[in-house]
């Protein structure tokens, strides 16, 4: 019978074990998934980041090549005045 008691006992001790261990890893899956759930999140947010700042480069270009055809229309058209301007003058006098 004392035998029998003691059996109990260290099978009591060992399930109280496993279900220690098995807490144990439910609490670090549920640690995990978190973490996952974070990253994810974290990845998503750079890409909508990377997302707003590839428009605003593009934004960006298509204000720079205004400026820059803005600037040669009006190199050319200061080079038409100055090509002009001589001869405008000496009519004048």
């Amino acid at each position: 019978m004392d035998e029998l008691l003691r059996e109990r006992d260290v099978l009591n001790k060992n399930m109280l074990k496993a279900v220690n261990a098995t807490q144990k890893q439910i609490d670090l899956v549920k640690l995990h998934e978190q973490a996952k759930r974070n990253l994810e999140e974290e990845i998503q947010n750079y890409r909508e980041e990377a997302q707003k700042q590839r428009k605003i480069i593009f934004q960006l270009e298509k204000e720079r090549d205004r400026y820059i055809n803005e600037a040669s229309d009006l190199t050319q058209k200061t080079d038409s005045v100055g090509k002009r301007w001589p001869l405008t003058v000496g009519k004048q006098c």
